[in-house]
C-alpha cells in the first residue's frame, strides 16, 4: 500500500479519498444495524472473523519486500454481513494496516476503493449472477459464491496491484515475472479456499447469521414423487 503515494499524485488521491468518503457515508446511513444487533450469533462471528481476517492484513505473503500480498476477506464478508457492514469492517482493518506499516494515510481512499470497494462490487455482481442463473441449493452456492468469486476478487485486486508496481519502474520484469506474477494463482486459490471453507461452514452451523444465503431455500428438501 506504500506504493500508491508513488503511482498516484496527490489530486488522485483527494479523489480517492472523496470517493471512499462517500461510500463509507452511504454504508454507516443504510446498514441494518439493529437487525445485526438483535442477531446474536452474526454478531458474534462478526467479531471472530474480523479478528481472524485482520491478522491476514498485518501480515501480508511474499518472497520479496514490496511485492507481498494477503487475503482480503472482502467476499467472506460480504456473504456474512452484506456489503455495507462489510466495507465498514473491511476500512477498520485496512487504517489498522496503514498505522501497523506507518503508511501516510492520505492512501486511505485510494487503497480503500481498489482492496475494498472493488472487491465488494466484484463479489455483489456475482451473487447477482447466481440469482439469475445458478441453482438455488447449497453446494451451488458455496462453490460459485464461495470459491469461484472469492478466487476472482483476488486475482482481479492483485494484478491492479501489480500494474501499480510496474509502472514505477523500481523491480525489472525477470523479478517482476519470479516473485510477484508467479504467485498470483496461489494467493488467488488461497483466498478462495479460506473463503470456502468458511462460508461452507458456517452456512451449516450458523445459517441464520450468513446474510446472504437463505436456509429455507438453499436446504429445502423436494418431497418424493
Amino acid at each position: 500500500m506504500d506504493l500508491y503515494p508513488q503511482v498516484f499524485n496527490a489530486e488522485w488521491l483527494l479523489l480517492g479519498n472523496y470517493l471512499f468518503a462517500a461510500m463509507l457515508l452511504r454504508a454507516v446511513w443504510t446498514a441494518q444495524w439493529r437487525a445485526l444487533w438483535r442477531n446474536t450469533a452474526q454478531f458474534n462471528l462478526l467479531i471472530g472473523v474480523t479478528i481472524w481476517v485482520g491478522a491476514f492484513w498485518l501480515l501480508p505473503l511474499g518472497m520479496r519486500e514490496g511485492l507481498k500480498l494477503h487475503p482480503l476477506g472482502a467476499t467472506l464478508f460480504f456473504l456474512l454481513f452484506d456489503w455495507q457492514i462489510a466495507t465498514l469492517l473491511l476500512s477498520a482493518i485496512l487504517l489498522l494496516a496503514l498505522r501497523y506499516q506507518h503508511i501516510d494515510l492520505a492512501v486511505f481512499g485510494m487503497a480503500g476503493l481498489i482492496k475494498i470497494a472493488l472487491p465488494v462490487a466484484l463479489s455483489w455482481f456475482g451473487l447477482r449472477l447466481f440469482y439469475r442463473y445458478g441453482k438455488p441449493n447449497y453446494f451451488a452456492f458455496v462453490l460459485w459464491n464461495g470459491y469461484c468469486v472469492s478466487g476472482i476478487t483476488m486475482l482481479m485486486v492483485a494484478s491492479i496491484n501489480g500494474w501499480c508496481i510496474a509502472s514505477l519502474g523500481k523491480y525489472s520484469a525477470f523479478i517482476l515475472q519470479n516473485s510477484y506474477w508467479v504467485t498470483l494463482p496461489t494467493i488467488s486459490s488461497g483466498e478462495a479456499i479460506l473463503t470456502g471453507l468458511a462460508i461452507s461452514g458456517f452456512a451449516v452451523a450458523l445459517p441464520h447469521a450468513v446474510a446472504h444465503f437463505n436456509a429455507d431455500v438453499y436446504f429445502v428438501k423436494k418431497p418424493r414423487e
